[in-house]
């Protein structure tokens, strides 16, 4: 884990951390973010970021052994279908290839990796699967930009690594049901942790910011009826999490008697940082879940195909 940089390309800029293990956890030595954003599906549109995120991490580069990568919803096609345990990879090609055949007509099959998370049963008792499905080009953008300099380790989608963060970050609820909400400008990532285990997972167009209280309520009645008996706690995180909407969300927990809050990617994490970066993670604690996530090992099991 030290010396691993977290590498998140979000849709406003790529957000970064760097870990070191100490004896009582996780230690914060570097946190930064660029100016610009980069297009992963559009590299030759983002040359300005992309310099500038090299320029940020040949200033480290003493401290960085190898890179992990996590990637925003937009950059990927995420899908949950019924799966069982035990199933070869063969039969769960064959799913996830139908899955993008619908999803992707005009693409090939082989133009995309995927990783392949067991789900918890819904109510009905039906097994499910989750599947990330990556598209190639984007993988290959992300090695070209780091052009063999440093070696990438892991790439994860962001709600997956968010799931991470709160687990290391909120031990005393690692057996509760808990709803997670990431709120990107156009796109809302739903999930449901059981237990520690995925649940759920939706992606929503979130194009009428208004309406955001009755999309979570829509979601939580969805999944009290057909995925889980109770939600313990809600937690919201990403860029589009403005103070207008987060009081939306809050309003509608209290309404739902939820337990709900910001999602805290520092609260377990210790720094001998400067004051001013102590306070960028006060100021920016729900949007780096998704990066504080790629620092530590994933909780959930892992099939790649």
């Amino acid at each position: 884990m030290a010396n691993t940089l977290s590498v998140y390309f979000n849709i406003d800029r790529t957000y970064m951390t760097l870990f070191e293990q100490k004896d009582k956890g996780l230690e914060l030595i570097y946190i930064d973010a660029t100016r610009e954003m980069i297009d992963l599906e559009n590299p030759f549109g983002s040359e300005i970021g992309i310099a500038e995120l090299k320029d940020m991490i040949v200033e480290k580069k003493e401290l960085i052994k190898n890179i992990n990568i996590t990637l925003p919803a937009e950059s990927v096609f995420v899908t949950q279908f019924p799966g069982q345990a035990g199933m070869s990879k063969d039969q769960l090609e064959k799913l996830v290839n139908l899955e993008i055949k619908q999803a992707f007509p005009q693409f090939n099959t082989e133009d995309f990796i995927s990783n392949i998370i067991p789900m918890v049963p819904t109510k009905n008792g039906d097994p499910m699967m989750l599947a990330c499905i990556m598209q190639k080009e984007v993988l290959n953008a992300c090695k070209e930009i780091f052009d063999g300099v440093f070696p990438i380790m892991n790439i994860e989608i962001s709600q997956l690594n968010a799931h991470t963060a709160f687990l290391y970050n909120y031990p005393e609820k690692k057996e509760s049901t808990v709803l997670f909400m990431g709120i990107q400008e156009q796109f809302i990532d739903v999930s449901v942790l059981k237990n520690g285990k995925p649940a759920y997972y939706n992606l929503l167009s979130f194009s009428e910011k208004e309406k955001l209280g009755e999309y979570y309520e829509e979601e939580y009645n969805k999944l009290l009826k057909d995925y889980v008996d109770k939600i313990d706690a809600a937690y919201f995180f990403g860029t589009g999490l403005t103070k207008e909407l987060y009081i939306m969300c809050w309003e509608t927990s209290m309404m739902l008697e939820l337990e709900s809050g910001r999602l805290n990617a520092f609260r377990m994490v210790t720094t001998n940082l400067e004051q001013r970066y102590k306070d960028y993670c006060s100021r920016m604690m729900h949007v780096f879940p998704p990066c504080v996530g790629g620092n530590i090992n994933s909780y959930h099991d892992l099939i790649r195909l």
